[in-house]
């Protein structure tokens, strides 16, 4: 038998909320403040686990200076990953080296594999034996400099976008100064409210805005017909006729070798070659639960299940 009652509570200070924690008042929260991460990790109370999704940068591919692939590129290889999950992030996330995130499945592939590792790397991350972070910045200074702006020069202040969030908060100002240090161009910072954010991203007004998509099932597509010429959530203004074929062929198809081909030959277009997207980490949930309840279920789409919680015996 599960519970009579479940009572959701609505809160948007991350400081309250562990408050009602400790307090007993709340048995289950999925946000702690930024600062507590590492100690609540670190004690084991707050619980790590897989969740499909990617954390993502979008370009305005339409507006300059964003309109140019190269500078596109800078911008992507002069991320350091591992400072941002390691340092900021803090936890467990997994530095992003495509779109499609760990944990899809790929019908095709014949060793069991997932999409991730059958599509392999659009650049180093510290995981592989090559990574070379200053090599990464000596690339991007030289596709800067090939588009115009050596050095930086020249190169017009744009604007970072982020919805309202400490987390996000922290994730643009490692951008910030990345950007700064190593490409020498000024990024200023702009935060909005949730729904006045969205709005802003969807219209195109923007530069760079931070992204997310979670799965919400297990297939590749469910990433990549995001990005379809005038889809609805294609809030980088993506445009590119040989990518919109490569989708609707993996979509009329029934073969899923075929199928799965076209997705990847799809993501080699955005990623490889237009560079309209900055991955950052795949993400990884986090929550806390009472000791006093047990039946809670979780799965990697981000669902949790309490039909069958119950008072621990």
């Amino acid at each position: 038998l599960g519970p009579e009652k479940i009572t959701f509570k609505l809160m948007d200070d991350q400081n309250a909320m562990l408050s009602g924690f400790r307090s007993g008042e709340l048995d289950f929260i999925e946000d702690v403040p930024q600062a507590e991460l590492p100690g609540l990790v670190a004690n084991g109370e707050l619980k790590i686990v897989d969740y499909i999704g990617t954390y993502y940068v979008c370009y305005q591919t339409q507006k300059a200076p964003f309109n140019d692939p190269r500078v596109r590129q800078a911008f992507t290889l002069a991320v350091d990953r591992t400072f941002i999950v390691d340092q900021v992030t803090q936890a467990g996330q997994v530095p992003a080296n495509g779109f499609v995130p760990a944990g899809v499945y790929d019908a095709a592939g014949s060793t069991g594999d997932d999409f991730r590792t059958v599509g392999g790397a659009y650049y180093t991350i510290d995981s592989d034996p090559d990574y070379d972070y200053a090599k990464n910045c000596e690339q991007a200074r030289q596709l800067l400099a090939d588009a115009g702006y050596p050095n930086g020069e020249g190169f017009p202040v744009v604007e970072y976008l982020y919805n309202t969030s400490d987390a996000h908060k922290a994730v643009a100002e490692a951008l910030q100064n990345m950007w700064q240090t190593e490409l020498g161009v000024t990024v200023t910072l702009n935060n909005q409210e949730w729904a006045v954010f969205l709005q802003t991203r969807k219209d195109g007004d923007y530069s760079i805005a931070r992204n997310g998509w979670i799965a919400d099932y297990n297939d590749p597509m469910c990433f990549l017909d995001m990005w379809l010429t005038g889809g609805g959530n294609n809030d980088a203004q993506y445009v590119n006729a040989e990518y919109d074929a490569l989708i609707q062929r993996a979509k009329l198809s029934t073969d899923p070798a075929e199928r799965m081909q076209a997705m990847h030959e799809a993501e080699d277009i955005i990623m490889g070659e237009d560079w309209a997207l900055n991955p950052l980490y795949f993400y990884t949930q986090k929550y806390m639960i009472s000791d006093r309840i047990d039946g809670m279920f979780y799965t990697p789409l981000g669902y949790f299940f309490f039909m069958y919680a119950q008072p621990a015996a």
